[in-house]
């Protein structure tokens, strides 16, 4: 079975109707019949979260996380050595700290990132990206 590991990217292209939202949604839905295992580590979740505060409110960001949970996608917690290891990853690659937990959750699970950011064209080498 195919394992996708969302970056925060694709959520957000998701639910700002951008271009490529096609393509999560059917990711989505391979997901749900079963046909693929989707993921994203919390932090990446946590990103979006505060996006959309920023962009709308409190609230609306309530309700996105409480329907998110409700998708199928699971949220990798962040536990001490994913810690350590999003460090050892932002300590030798010059991206975002909240992008070194993607690659760690991905390395972990042995996953591939599914994103549009091209800071993760830095890190290719380390981990497989697919690109949105």
């Amino acid at each position: 079975m195919r394992d996708i590991l969302f970056d925060s990217y694709p959520i957000l292209v998701w639910i700002q109707g951008e271009k490529g939202k096609d393509r999560v949604v059917s990711i989505l839905e391979e997901a749900k019949r079963g046909q693929i295992r989707v993921s994203i580590c919390q932090i990446n979740l946590g990103e979006v979260y505060y996006k959309v505060i920023r962009a709308k409110d409190i609230f609306h960001a309530k309700i996105f996380l409480s329907s998110f949970k409700l998708l199928p996608v699971d949220i990798v917690p962040i536990t001490e050595e994913l810690v350590w290891k999003a460090s050892e990853i932002k300590a030798q690659f010059s991206i975002s700290y909240a992008d070194c937990f993607a690659v760690a959750s991905a390395l972990s699970l042995n996953t591939t990132i599914l994103t549009g950011d091209p800071e993760f064209k830095k890190v290719e080498e380390i981990v497989k990206i697919e690109w949105l």
